[in-house]
């Protein structure tokens, strides 16, 4: 037995360390990415970024009313022995500037941060869809990638009433969504009916794996198969990629239905500043 133990000065990849390389699994690719492409929100909208690279967590603040535009994501495990340290670094990124609630997205266990003012949300499933497929057309529907700032409008105006997100109603055009998206990983996609836009999703396209967000359908709209249209549509931005997703227990038979997997369930906590 003793010719399986590691030398103690031996670094053993554990999957999920500062330095383990891209590619090495899925889960910590998927963690990264989820964390640029917020990363790259927040950018656009001229909002505070910092990286924890200690702590493992990646802070993202745009200031608005909404907490899916103030996000905190793990990219390494936070140990539980660090929990108030991860908590007080949360409160002091946070506290820092105005705004509404954040949340806290983790795909490891986390340790209990309600003591220190944090709600639970729960442990959506984080899903995934292997390379390949095509996607389903859907009669009375248009689907447009966006490729300038006028559709960029129709989409973030969208996802709000939609989704939706009524502590953004009023906001300016471009409060989440900044022209310079068009220039990043981020691939945005609304659905018409005739001229009117009805649902949308995008895509963070990253070198191993797609990133699927923001699906979202008028509710009038709902039950026509928009939802997975949309999704289908954000899946194969690169069609050679594999492409992932947090989903809600609710959507979660639509994910099922386009050949989405369940893999395990992330944590998620609500922070108010």
């Amino acid at each position: 037995m003793t010719t399986l133990t590691a030398d103690p000065h031996e670094r053993l990849e554990d999957g999920a360390s500062a330095a383990t390389p891209e590619g090495d699994n899925l889960l910590l690719d998927y963690a990264r990415a989820e964390a640029d492409a917020f990363g790259a929100l927040a950018t656009a909208v001229n909002g505070r970024v910092e990286h924890d690279d200690d702590l493992g967590v990646a802070l993202h603040d745009t200031g608005v009313a909404s907490p899916f535009g103030n996000t905190a994501l793990c990219t390494a495990p936070v140990p539980a022995d660090r929990t108030a340290e991860l908590a007080a670094r949360l409160q002091t990124f946070f506290g820092g500037g105005a705004g509404g609630p954040y949340l806290v997205f983790c795909p490891w266990p986390t340790g209990d941060l309600a003591p220190f003012g944090f709600h639970r949300v729960g442990h959506p499933p984080l899903m995934l869809r292997p390379a390949g497929g095509t996607a389903p057309v859907v009669p009375g529907l248009r689907i447009v990638a966006v490729d300038d700032t006028a559709g960029l409008v129709d989409f973030e105006h969208t996802l709000i009433e939609a989704y939706p997100a009524p502590e953004m109603a009023g906001a300016p055009v471009g409060t989440m969504h900044g022209p310079g998206l068009l220039d990043t990983r981020w691939r945005f996609f609304v659905g018409y009916e005739g001229d009117r836009p009805v649902a949308t999703a995008a895509a963070w396209v990253a070198p191993t794996l797609t990133i699927v967000e923001q699906v979202a359908t008028r509710d009038e709209c709902r039950g026509k198969g928009y939802g997975a249209a949309l999704t289908a549509a954000a899946t194969f931005a690169e069609p050679a990629n594999p492409a992932m997703l947090i989903a809600s227990d609710p959507g979660r038979p639509v994910y099922d239905r386009l050949g989405y997997l369940p893999l395990l369930r992330y944590s998620l906590w609500l922070g108010l500043r």
